[in-house]
C-alpha cells in the first residue's frame, strides 16, 4: 500500500483514495448525561454511551471525540476509525512536540475530507487519517460536489480533492455555488456569476446580487431589486408598485405592495397570492407562514402556494415545514407543531422554552433553560430521549 510522501505523517498513514459509498451514514443526535456526551438514533436508542468531553457533532458519518487530551474520530456506531494514538510532530527545535492527529482536524467532514491546520496552513485529511491535500491554504471550507474553497493571501478560489486549483485564487470574498452558479464580486464592476470552472457565466455587472434558487436570482439595479434567469435575461424588472423581499422558493416569492400588504410573485413577475398579509415568508413543503393584522394585533398562520389558508391564523409565531412539521407558538400555552393541513398535531409542550425543526425523524426541544436540559420528540411528538440534570 502507498504512502504520504509528506512530512511526518508519511511513515505511518497509507494515501487512500475516497471510495464511492453507496448509502449514506443513518442518523445519530448528540446527548449529553451530566458532563459526558452521547448518540442516539432516530428511535431513541442510545448507541454511543455517553464517555466524551465534547459534543458529537456527526457529518459524513463521523464526528470528532474527545476524552481529555485523547482526540479521536469515531463513525456512526462509535467505532473509533482515527486512533487518538495517531500522532503527527509539529515544531522544530526544542519546540517540538507530538499532537494527537484528530486534534488538528479543524472543519466537519464531507466527502470523506476533513480540513485539518498544522501551525498557521490548512489542509485536508481523509477520514482513515491520510493526508489528503497537504496543508498550504490560509482559509478553507468543506468540499462540496468535488470542489472546496480555499483561500491564499486573502483571495478565495476552489480546488479539487487532489489540491489543484479549479477556480485560481482571484476573489476578495467566498462564493457558494447554488444551482450550478456562483455570485462573485469583481473591483470596479460589481456583482457577477461563474460556473463550477470559474468561467462567467453572467458578466459582473450588478450593484448587488444573491444566489440562483427556483431558477431565478434577484439582483440590484439601479432602479431597485428585480430578477434574472439563468442566462443573465432580466425576467423581473424593478417596480415602483412592489418590493420584493427574498429569494424564490417553490416558484414563489414574498413581495410587498405599498398600502396593501404582502403577497406572492409567480417566476414572471405576477402576483399568484395577491398582496394582503401583515407580513409573509418564503415558501417550504408548500407551505408559507404569514401574519394577518396590523403592527399592534397579529397573527400568524399558513397559506398554500395560491393563497388559501390552510388552517386558522392563530399562532404568535410560525416557523417553516421541514419533514412535514412546523414549529409553532401558541398563545398563552407554549410550542407545539402543526402538519401541513395547519392542525396541532404536537403540544403545546409543557415546560418547553425552545423548539428546533425536525431532521432526520426527530426534533429537539429544550426545557427549562436554566438547567439547561433538553431532549429529542419524533414526528408523533413522543419524548424519546431526555437529559439528566
Amino acid at each position: 500500500m502507498p504512502r504520504c510522501a509528506w512530512g511526518l505523517l508519511a511513515a505511518s498513514l497509507p494515501c487512500l483514495l475516497l471510495p464511492a459509498w453507496a448509502a449514506e451514514a443513518p442518523g445519530r443526535f448528540p446527548i449529553r448525561q451530566g458532563d459526558r456526551h452521547g448518540a442516539i438514533d432516530a428511535t431513541g436508542k442510545v448507541v454511543i454511551e455517553p464517555q466524551y468531553d465534547g459534543e458529537l457533532r456527526f457529518s459524513d458519518g463521523l464526528a470528532v471525540a474527545a476524552v481529555g487530551s485523547k482526540v479521536s474520530v469515531v463513525d456512526v456506531d462509535g467505532k473509533v476509525v482515527i486512533s487518538p494514538l495517531a500522532k503527527v510532530g509539529i515544531g522544530n527545535g526544542e519546540f517540538a512536540q507530538e499532537v494527537s492527529l484528530a486534534s488538528l482536524i479543524a472543519g466537519p467532514f464531507s466527502e470523506g475530507l476533513a480540513p485539518f491546520r498544522m501551525g498557521r496552513k490548512l489542509g485536508y485529511l481523509h477520514r482513515s487519517g491520510a493526508v489528503a491535500v497537504p496543508p498550504q491554504f490560509d482559509q478553507v471550507e468543506p468540499f462540496s460536489e468535488g470542489q472546496a474553497l480555499a483561500a491564499v493571501a486573502g483571495h478565495w478560489g476552489s480546488i479539487d480533492r487532489s489540491g489543484k486549483w479549479v477556480i485560481e485564487p482571484q476573489f476578495n470574498k467566498p462564493f457558494r455555488f447554488q444551482e450550478g452558479l456562483a455570485v462573485v464580486l469583481v473591483s470596479g464592476k460589481g456583482y457577477g456569476y461563474i460556473d463550477r470552472q470559474g468561467q462567467f457565466a453572467i458578466p459582473a455587472q450588478y450593484h448587488y446580487a444573491y444566489n440562483f434558487s427556483g431558477g431565478r436570482a434577484r439582483v440590484q439595479l439601479r432602479e431597485g431589486h428585480g430578477y434574472i434567469d439563468r442566462q443573465g435575461k432580466i425576467v423581473i424588472e424593478p417596480s415602483k408598485e412592489y418590493r420584493v423581499g427574498a429569494d424564490y422558493r417553490e416558484d414563489r416569492a414574498p413581495a410587498r405592495a405599498e398600502g396593501k400588504g404582502w403577497g406572492y410573485l409567480d417566476p414572471q413577475g405576477d402576483f399568484a397570492v395577491a398582496p394582503q398579509f401583515f407580513h409573509a415568508r418564503e415558501f417550504s413543503e408548500g407551505r408559507a407562514a404569514v401574519a394577518v393584522g396590523d403592527v399592534r394585533n397579529h397573527q400568524w398562520g399558513y397559506v398554500d402556494p395560491v393563497g388559501n389558508p390552510v388552517g386558522a391564523a392563530r399562532f404568535q409565531q410560525a416557523e417553516p415545514f421541514s419533514e412535514g412539521r412546523a414549529a409553532v407558538l401558541v398563545p398563552r400555552a407554549g410550542y407545539g407543531y402543526v402538519d401541513a393541513a395547519g392542525e396541532l398535531v404536537i403540544g403545546p409542550l409543557e415546560g418547553v422554552s425552545q423548539v428546533e425543526p425536525f431532521s432526520g425523524g426527530l426534533a429537539r426541544i429544550w426545557f427549562n433553560q436554566a438547567e439547561g436540559r433538553w431532549g429529542y420528540i419524533d414526528r408523533s411528538g413522543k419524548l424519546v430521549w431526555k437529559s439528566s440534570p
